[in-house]
């Protein structure tokens, strides 16, 4: 059923974030949300995991609005969604495979069988199948993001949100972040959303775009229209990446 954003407000300390975004996440696909430093991308991200309670309007996830549930409810309707964070918020203590079979633990009845299967098995996904016994500190920053991913798709989320997924990556290990997003779209049809300020990889991962400015979504659409934007806001902040 997907995720629908209606009227959505939120202030702080009287200065209004969110101005009633209305936004759509269908299923299946990759949505991505750019726009600047400081106009409401990552407070966006918050409300869609129950982080913040809006001012007004509603989050609904399929087919139910977040903002009227109890605590337990809502850990079931956040037990949907994976997580990759920009610095992969990995634990230094745990070996990679303990930081993925970490969520199975801990949101699970899963035996440890059944552990050691799923995370070999989502790690193959991500490239990395025979480390799991590197420590965090021994990884690359891009074998840490393919780690995080994989823990992020160890509990099979419907949704997986990615924070600034290609940020402090050289532009090979970027593309190759890309790549894996495109690739795990197609074996999965998890619903990604992804917030960027990475215009090349907003544009190749991309089945459409949304462009939040001043607390609104001014524009959304396929890669084709956001290229063929009309909208001066979008436009200058598409050249500002120096995209062709």
């Amino acid at each position: 059923m997907g995720i629908e954003i209606r009227d959505l407000s939120k202030s702080f300390n009287g200065k209004e974030v969110l101005k009633g975004l209305n936004l759509d996440i269908h299923d299946g696909e990759v949505l991505t949300v750019i726009g600047g430093s400081g106009q409401g991308k990552s407070v966006l991200f918050k409300h869609v995991l129950g982080i913040f309670k809006p001012d007004g309007g509603s989050i609904i996830i399929d087919g139910v609005d977040i903002s009227k549930l109890n605590d337990a409810e809502l850990l079931k309707i956040q037990s949907k969604f994976g997580m990759l964070f920009q610095s992969a918020a990995l634990f230094d203590s745990l070996n990679v495979y303990e930081n993925v079979a970490f969520g199975l633990r801990h949101l699970t009845s899963m035996n440890e069988i059944a552990i050691k299967r799923r995370v070999t098995e989502v790690l193959a996904m991500v490239s990395m199948q025979g480390n799991e016994l590197l420590s965090v500190s021994s990884l690359s920053g891009g074998m840490k993001k393919r780690v995080a991913l994989a823990r992020a798709l160890a509990t099979s989320p419907k949704y997986l949100l990615y924070d600034e997924p290609t940020t402090g990556l050289d532009p090979l290990l970027a593309e190759s972040i890309n790549d894996l997003i495109l690739d795990l779209n197609k074996q999965t049809k998890i619903s990604s959303v992804v917030v960027t300020h990475d215009m090349h990889s907003a544009f190749k991962v991309s089945h459409r775009i949304a462009f939040l400015h001043d607390g609104l979504i001014q524009e959304i659409g396929t890669v084709g229209e956001i290229k063929n934007t009309k909208l001066e806001s979008l436009r200058n902040f598409i050249n500002a990446g120096n995209i062709e």
